[in-house]
């Protein structure tokens, strides 16, 4: 049945299907006290009593009537800034050169939407300039290079180029943009002072004249390859290129000549993946490949390959090359040692244990190798001594604290709001009455970015990290302790699996669904049992998806059934599947779809979905649709947004629903919000007092019915709920069907 069907076409069975509901926090609030082994009568979960989810009226509540538009509500009750502060260090950068003083200067940036850059000189302890990147990625900056001779730094963030000049410390100039281009990567300068870089989803390779801003482009390189990821240049201004996503590919040409391009055979078969570091030294080049452990080494001139690197470098890194009149070397560590390679024989030499803790980057001088350290509060950078092969005392720069923009939350039955961070490591979380924040420890290492989370009794949490499809268990009665925190799988190791998004709870299990890694297409199902807080199956369609070529958003569970939304986005570098998202239902027990059907004709995902006075609820970006879950059949659609289905490329998070008190859902998409009143049968715009106001697409609620959603990227907002004033104009959505 399609959306343009007449809700009166048939019969709702409405009640038949009550008994079979449980208000669990997946079905109302993405909240669920579970006691192992029993079940939640289905009649105390229709009347709404249960303690650790939002109450929902004990009668039948008819949500398919029409809809009068209110006036507006008050926008947002109460802001906590800055909800997720961090410190979390993507690159340093030695900046020689910088001033005619013997100090050592560095660029450091961190991730999330304010301080990315920072100049620090160790010795100082403090950054000396901090900067703001104003529009650009909410990851922060993507690559920069220094360039010694101009005394400036560029710096790419989205597809913008900045500069940043040690002669106006405070200020930061975009230079360009590159307007088919999303993201760019990798940025790095040839002899005459070009810049080059490779870009998402172009799959192409841009060399940039600054001064002229004039630019020269490869093209696409493959028709396969939406992503050029990595960029290294050589002694002799040949540009390589490492690309991925579909079929990881090395590619070279000429600085001179973008269209001279050359194609290096790996001599690996992959499918998907990506050239995950390259390296040229010399005339040596050093190419890292999803998934395959060794590394791989070709000569410069015949593109031929010399020899498989079995000693593999801790996070592909290397330092830079320093050449002597003897010989060309660089650094590397594996399993905590400090090795030197000669780049003309690569023969290795151990220099013994680099200090504890791991490390962010490498910077070889004559005499010393500088160990660059990520801290909880900056940067710790330690010199070893090449000679004596002995670690100086390390200089400690505590750096300007930014955000990372938030990308999930949690309402829990503490009263806290858990945030989850864009490129984020570890997890946050907002006291919603008192304000009071808490972060995971740095010790962890199992929580990155958190794609959606799921609370079952008031101690437990599960969570969904990219970008290796990490399923973690985390207790939060000890939450201090980096002990707590469990990795239970990982499903890109078997399963190719990038993104846990959808989760769900019932008395007895928790389940998840995924989006596929890179380059591929059909997403997972799995389920985990409480009772051992181990999976007990993933089901992933051979491989093809458990919806054929679908990633699985969201979930809702009774104790029979699991219902679940999906997109026809795939990983990213792939291209979306044809047709519109679907719904199911699933039999637990049996293991087997009940049905799946198609409600929306003009969409590509459907998302949050919720079992309410037996209907199944579920959100697209114009607003909601009510799915009768006997069948999957559409028996009615409320207008919100505004914004049409058609408009928008289908997403995994472009919309959400909250549960709030009084037969309240609210529904956000497209910086809109629109809060349903279900009694009054009422709609109404949450929009500030001076039309500013922008919501992001994710919301949350706490049990006792308060929504909060993401203001600015990086603050948690509570919503008002409440219209302003006693008028409103009337109209409906009559026109719906």
């Amino acid at each position: 049945m399609s959306e343009s069907s007449s809700n009166s076409a048939r019969t709702i069975s409405r009640r038949a299907f009550l008994a079979t509901v449980l208000a669990s926090a997946a079905t109302i609030s993405s909240t669920a006290e579970v006691d192992e082994g029993t079940f939640v009568s289905s009649r105390n979960a229709l009347r709404g009593v249960h303690k650790h989810g939002v109450a929902w009226s004990n009668e039948e509540i008819d949500l398919l009537g029409d809809l009068e538009q209110t006036s507006d509500t008050g926008g947002v009750l109460r802001q906590h800034e800055d909800a997720f502060p961090v410190t979390k260090l993507d690159d340093v950068l030695e900046l020689p050169g910088y001033d005619e003083s013997a100090g050592s200067w560095f660029a450091v940036t961190i991730s999330g939407v304010s301080n990315q850059l920072q100049i620090i000189a160790p010795e100082q302890g403090r950054p000396q300039h901090t900067i703001d990147i104003p529009t650009g990625h909410n990851g922060g900056i993507g690559s920069l290079a220094w360039d010694p001779s101009e005394r400036h730094i560029l710096l790419t963030s989205a597809n913008h180029v900045y500069i940043w000049e040690v002669a106006k410390p405070n200020e930061l100039r975009k230079v360009l943009t590159i307007e088919e281009a999303e993201y760019l990567y990798g940025l790095t300068l040839d002899s005459k002072g070009t810049a080059w870089v490779g870009s998402f989803p172009t799959g192409s390779v841009f060399g940039l004249d600054i001064k002229s801003k004039s630019m020269k482009t490869t093209g696409l390189l493959a028709e396969d390859t939406e992503y050029a990821r990595k960029i290294a240049i050589d002694d002799e201004d040949n540009i390589w290129v490492g690309t991925g996503a579909q079929k990881p590919r090395l590619f070279v040409f000429p600085s001179e000549d973008v269209e001279q391009i050359t194609e290096i055979n790996l001599g690996i078969e992959a499918d998907t993946g990506f050239i995950s570091s390259l390296h040229a030294f010399g005339s040596r080049i050093f190419v890292s490949v999803s998934g395959l452990s060794e590394q791989l080494v070709f000569h410069r001139k015949s593109h031929r390959p010399i020899r498989r690197l079995r000693r593999v470098w801790s996070r592909r890194i290397a330092s830079n090359v320093v050449r002597s009149e003897e010989n060309s070397v660089f650094y590397t560590v594996t399993d905590g040692s400090l090795f030197e390679t000669d780049v003309r024989t690569l023969k290795d030499v151990e220099l013994g244990s680099i200090p504890e803790g791991g490390f962010d980057a490498l910077i070889a001088r004559e005499d010393r190798v500088l160990v660059v350290q990520g801290t909880s509060s900056g940067v710790c950078i330690t010199s070893i001594d090449l000679a004596t092969r002995m670690p100086a005392a390390p200089y400690e720069v505590k750096l300007q604290s930014g955000s990372f923009a938030i990308q999930s939350l949690l309402g829990a039955t503490s009263g806290e709001v858990y945030v989850g961070g864009f490129m984020g490591r570890g997890i946050a979380s907002v006291n919603a009455d008192t304000g009071a924040r808490w972060t995971s420890p740095s010790e962890q290492s199992v929580v990155h970015q958190i794609e959606q989370m799921i609370e079952v009794k008031p101690s437990k949490l599960y969570l969904g990290s990219y970008g290796h499809a990490d399923i973690v268990k985390v207790d939060l009665e000890d939450r201090d302790s980096s002990d707590s925190y469990d990795l239970l799988e990982r499903l890109s190791r078997k399963y190719r699996q990038s993104r846990p998004f959808g989760w769900a709870a019932n008395a007895t299990s928790v389940f998840f669904g995924t989006v596929p890694d890179y380059g591929r297409s059909g997403g997972a199902l799995g389920m985990i049992s409480l009772r051992s807080d181990k999976i007990s199956w993933v089901l992933d369609g051979d491989g093809k998806g458990f919806i054929k070529g679908h990633s699985i958003i969201g979930l809702v569970a009774d104790e029979q059934y699991l219902y679940g939304t999906t997109s026809v986005r795939n990983g990213y570098g792939i291209a979306d599947t044809d047709g519109p998202a679907t719904a199911f239902k699933f039999d637990i027990e049996a293991k087997e779809l009940v049905w799946v059907t198609k409600p929306v004709a003009d969409t590509g995902a459907l998302y949050s979905p919720k079992l309410l006075s037996g209907m199944l609820v579920v959100a697209d970006i114009e607003g909601i649709n009510i799915v009768d879950p006997a069948d999957g059949t559409l028996l009615r659609k409320h207008h919100l947004s505004g914004i049409k289905n058609k408009y928008r490329r289908a997403g995994w998070a472009n919309a959400d629903l909250a549960i709030a008190a009084g037969n309240r859902l609210v529904h956000s998409s497209s910086g809109a919000a629109t809060v349903i009143d279900f009694v009054a049968r009422t709609k109404a715009t949450i929009a500030s007092k001076d039309g500013e106001f922008r919501l992001g697409s994710r919301l949350t609620s706490l049990p006792d019915g308060r929504v909060f959603g993401v203001s600015g990227d990086s603050s948690l907002a509570e919503l008002d709920l409440k219209p302003r004033g006693v008028g409103f104009s009337a109209r409906t959505d009559r026109q719906d069907f």
